[in-house]
């Protein structure tokens, strides 16, 4: 926010300001410290010892490049035989000498006058503020204190904010409550000694990304920040903001408080983000620009007057500073990235972005995976209102989230004026949308404004919550979102856009946002915790690794059972050539495996080719049964199934483990044209509705194990299911639903996912396709506590850059299911 006050008389040249406050012609011999001598004064010149350039880490005067002026008067510094530096100044009738020392560059700080709109920087720097304040005009003033000594000191306040800690500090923001301001421009008073402001922003950031390279912190010794701040009063005190490079915060008020010119306020503070703070964007290094949500009467600054365009000053270095004043609605950027969604898409504004690399070094925004079509105002984000295209913003993945947990995303957002468009939120990669205020209202989540999909889910924010702006120069009102995300990881990232892609009015402004963790999900000691996973060609993403990151990974959720499909080693590290026997580590290794994950127990199911199933546990297997032929000759089950039995505490559950014949042509189908006319045929589908019908009846079916209720039935199962189908809308025939129909009519198993999920599609692979399962009894399903598909940080699927149609680290999602046993 822009505030102006007042303009005191302002001079000309070196002709000082009508100060109310100079003190009236002195009499007598107050003044006989000082000796006219030919019509002259001597004074010896120094800066300030205890003065807050030191602790800035400003260097040493250079003096024979300085001047000094007394009273509007430029005078020559001489040297004595003491080396003490001196100037001889015409004796003042007034008995007042009022000086000010510069050099050569100083100039770029003020217009016309050291003494009015002196530029107080509200866009400062870790290292290149400090060394421009060797230019920076200081200020001196004869008193009897001091004698024939004149001291120059700054003008300007300066808060030192020591901080301890682990991070790597990117912004400190210190901002006003009450809207005073804090930096802009001054005039400087000789009678109080320091500035007094005329115009200016009611807040101040010390950029400390230094090219990209954040601060670190120490835990020990403390790291000082100095800002520069207007001298003055603040009583209601001083809100500081500290984010890191990490996109987490700490804010800190400062109760009333004095700031005088030329002295550092130091407040220590320990830099401890609030223990449940996952996430933060304030946007406080964007600095540039009007501020177009308070109307026509804000303004703002950048570093040069120009109308901002979408592709316009995209070579501005970020570390410019910002002095220039520019109109309300004037942006400080043109589009972040290009205008073009092929060029950014599948990267992120770190590897492609329009604007100077510097821009995106101080902005800490390189690991934000969009800033489609997005600008930067003063303090906030405007993504969309350049054109008619809507724009998009996403976050990196929210790494801070540990394991599986819900978190609250609240933001502060504002529709563009003439918006027609509403504003689409999404989580991606994991995470069910639970509920929604705005403004503190509760939002009633419908199919219109909510809904989840392959691994987004999503809520609409309608205009009937909102004040809609009335005119583009309308000063305009925030409204803070807030929404309860369920199963979140640290994989999870958050995603805002105009839900139309058609041309028309989108863009929004976005400001605030704060991920906070509500608590990992509960797991009493009477979980179960079973995950599934399909690890593609036995973990071959990782086997060149020795499985470190797969082991690590396995022991963050700390399974109690896991059933690993495709769990032998087929190829060699990073290739697709076939490994020898001598150097398959799996199957034979899962007991050596296992153990690295605290799993004291393995057993491979039906094995008849490179494809089999393992189960681990922390409690004992017994294998009931291994499939791998049936009675028809020739259709075998293709890659095997078991039924392996757990005894968890008393509780003995049936696992039965599969997966079906993968190819769209049937088993045993040789030769291109017979497999082109089999896949004709649907025989692939019909294979597979084959295995499954023969697994069933040798498991939950058989007679044989009637008296056995718990059941858990799990695999690859390599067919869609028909609870799916309002989103794949296959025809009502679909040879491809035929193998989750025969389980759903024939078997009182119940799809986990499907049942906790209803009406919402969540794919199981890479792609959108929901193919592995977990299907329970009634008995177990009775006793399901919490079930999702994982999609965290490691097991996001990208391609491989060895092999082309490999996946890291699978091309399938685990699948995660506790169950309280009772």
């Amino acid at each position: 926010m822009l505030i102006c006050c007042c303009c005191l008389g302002c001079g000309n040249g070196e002709k000082e300001i009508d100060d109310p406050d100079r003190p009236d012609r002195p009499d007598g011999d107050e003044y006989e410290d000082i000796e006219v001598v030919d019509g002259k004064v001597r004074f010896y010149l120094s800066e300030s010892e205890n003065g807050i350039r030191r602790p800035m880490g400003v260097g040493e005067r250079v003096w024979n490049e300085s001047k000094v002026t007394v009273n509007g008067k430029p005078y020559a510094i001489a040297t004595d035989e003491n080396d003490r530096r001196y100037i001889d100044v015409a004796a003042s009738n007034a008995g007042t000498y009022n000086a000010t020392l510069t050099t050569t560059e100083s100039g770029s700080w003020y217009d016309t006058s050291v003494y009015t709109d002196v530029k107080l920087p509200y866009s400062q720097f870790w290292t290149t503020t400090a060394q421009a304040l060797q230019s920076y005009p200081m200020y001196g003033s004869y008193t009897k204190e001091n004698g024939n000594k004149l001291i120059f000191d700054d003008a300007f306040a300066v808060l030192d904010v020591a901080l301890t800690g682990s991070a790597e500090i990117a912004s400190v923001k210190v901002a006003s409550p009450d809207e005073e301001i804090v930096a802009g421009f001054a005039n400087y008073l000789p009678s109080r000694g320091g500035f007094s402001m005329t115009e200016g922003v009611d807040f101040a950031v010390l950029n400390c990304t230094d090219d990209g390279r954040c601060v670190a912190l120490d835990k020990g010794t403390p790291k000082h920040f100095h800002i520069m701040l207007a001298p003055g009063d603040y009583p209601t005190g001083l809100e500081i903001t500290v984010g890191d490079a990490e996109h987490r915060a700490m804010k800190h008020t400062l109760a009333s408080l004095q700031l005088a010119a030329g002295e550092v306020y130091t407040v220590d503070l320990a830099y401890t983000p609030d223990a449940d703070l996952v996430f933060y964007e304030g946007f406080d290094n964007f600095v540039w620009g009007g501020d177009i949500m308070g109307g026509q009467e804000a303004s703002g600054y950048a570093p040069t007057a120009e109308t901002v365009t979408t592709d316009s000053g995209t070579d501005r270095d970020g570390y410019a500073d910002a002095f220039e004043r520019v109109a309300y609605n004037n942006p400080g950027s043109a589009f972040i990235q290009s205008n073009t969604w092929d060029e950014v898409n599948g990267k992120t504004v770190g590897t492609s972005h329009q604007m100077s690399d510097s821009y995106v070094a101080s902005r800490n925004i390189a690991d934000y995976t969009f800033m489609f079509r997005c600008q930067e105002y003063q303090g906030y984000l405007a993504c969309g209102t350049g054109n008619t295209g809507r724009g998009i913003f996403q976050t990196a993945a929210l790494q801070a989230i540990e394991g599986i947990g819900s978190v609250r995303v609240a933001f502060d957002f504002c529709y563009q004026y003439g918006s027609t468009d509403v504003l689409l939120f999404q989580v991606l990669n994991g995470g069910m949308i639970a509920s929604a205020t705005v403004d503190g209202h509760s939002v009633t989540l419908t199919d219109e404004n909510s809904g989840y999909s392959g691994a987004t889910g999503k809520y609409i924010v309608e205009k009937n919550y909102v004040t809609l702006p009335s005119s583009e120069s309308a000063v305009k009102e925030w409204h803070r979102v807030e929404v309860v995300v369920e199963n979140a990881t640290d994989g999870t990232m958050l995603y805002w856009a105009g839900n139309d892609t058609s041309s028309g009015v989108h863009g929004f402004y976005l400001d605030n946002i704060e991920v906070r963790s509500l608590g990992e999900a509960e797991r009493g000691e009477n979980i179960l915790r079973v995950l599934y996973w399909n690890i593609q060609n036995g973990m071959w993403s990782d086997q060149a690794n020795d499985y470190d990151n797969f082991t690590a990974w396995v022991k963050k959720y700390d399974p109690d059972v896991c059933v690993w499909c495709e769990s032998a080693t087929i190829y060699k590290d990073n290739t697709n050539a076939g490994a020898p026997a001598s150097d398959k580590f799996l199957p034979d290794g899962w007991p050596a495996l296992a153990a690295r994950y605290g799993h004291s127990y393995t057993a491979v199911g039906g094995w008849r080719d490179n494809y089999p199933q393992t189960i681990t546990s922390k409690y004992p297997i017994e294998t009931l049964l291994k499939i791998t032929d049936t009675e028809q000759a020739g259709k075998p089950v293709s890659h095997g199934a078991a039924i392996q039995q757990v005894t968890v505490k008393g509780h003995k559950i049936n696992v039965v483990t599969l997966h079906t014949w993968p190819q769209a042509y049937a088993f045993g189908v040789t030769g291109s044209a017979n497999q082109a006319a089999s896949a004709a045929n649907n025989e692939g589908d019909k294979y597979r509705a084959f295995e499954i019908g023969y697994i069933c009846d040798k498991t939950v079916n058989d007679p044989a194990y009637a008296a056995q209720e718990d059941w858990l039935m799990m695999g690859d199962f390599n067919a869609r299911s028909r609870v799916d189908n309002w989103f794949y809308n296959y025809p009502e025939n679909d040879t491809r639903l035929l193998v989750h129909d025969h389980i759903r009519n024939n078997t009182d198993l119940v799809d986990i996912i499907a049942e906790r999920n209803p009406g919402r599609f969540i794919s199981s692979t890479y792609g959108n396709a929901r193919i592995d399962f977990m299907y329970a009894s009634p008995s177990m399903y009775g006793r399901v506590a919490n079930a999702l598909i994982v999609i965290d940080k490691w097991t996001t699927a990208t391609k491989s850059p060895y092999v082309s149609n490999f996946y890291d680290p699978s091309d399938h999602r685990p699948i995660l299911v506790d169950f309280e046993l009772k």
